[in-house]
């Protein structure tokens, strides 16, 4: 039974490497990469959207009290300029001060306020150029990704009808074991124990482990899960 899942293996490996060249294909990876963008693409517009209303509610409570401060400080000069009270005009002048004061720091904030906007609205537009490169780029290599597949399905289809045949004469549950480790990405499955150890990451098999080798044709690692046999 060792022997046909060998056959199996060997056979298999054709398969395998048919399908990492697809996978490491700049076709593929270029699609991948241009996909990854466009799926977060919503996310990150939907941050940017949010600080934009953020730092417009900001701007917005900024002019407010600008104006508000404005209005006052014109207010207390009108008030000076009528003041016969010497001391009460120095009182509201050095008040006109202060306010002018926190008003030119508004001012500050404000301006800084709108170049911070100015730099959302420059990504805004970056990301507008960077999600119409991504689609292109998307349908692109999508389509040289679909007809790299293509060229080789008849090779892919050749390996797997092989594969069905071979199959046939491996025990259904050794081949189910087998299948799981393949579908885990793990390639190969099947090695064999080199002395006591493990011929995939030369571990050490305990006494347990070697005495069931004894009686059964498949063991499985327990430190790199791959499957063992003599």
């Amino acid at each position: 039974m060792i022997q046909e899942l060998l056959a199996y293996q060997e056979t298999d490996a054709r398969l395998r490497a048919i399908e990492q060249e697809i996978s490491g294909s700049e076709e593929r990876k270029k699609t991948a990469s241009a996909k990854k963008f466009l799926d977060g693409v919503n996310e990150t517009a939907a941050a940017l959207e949010k600080k934009a209303k953020d730092l417009s509610a900001l701007y917005d409570s900024l002019a407010a009290a600008q104006k508000e401060l404005s209005d006052t400080v014109r207010e207390i000069a009108n008030a000076v300029e009528g003041c016969e009270d010497t001391n009460a005009a120095g009182y509201l002048h050095k008040k006109a001060e202060e306010l002018a004061g926190r008003l030119s720091g508004l001012e500050s904030r404000a301006a800084a306020l709108t170049e911070e906007m100015n730099g959302v609205l420059s990504s805004f537009a970056q990301l507008r150029k960077k999600t119409q490169a991504a689609k292109e780029q998307y349908n692109e290599y999508g389509r040289k990704y679909k007809e790299l597949k293509q060229s080789r399905e008849g090779e892919t289809a050749a390996v797997e009808k092989e594969l069905a045949e071979l199959e046939k004469a491996v025990d259904p549950a050794l081949m189910a074991r087998y299948k799981a480790k393949r579908k885990d990405k793990m390639f190969p499955v099947l090695y064999e124990v080199k002395g006591n150890m493990c011929g995939k990451c030369l571990m050490e098999l305990s006494m347990a482990d070697l005495n069931r080798l004894k009686t059964e044709e498949v063991i499985e690692c327990d430190n790199c899960r791959c499957l063992l046999h003599k």
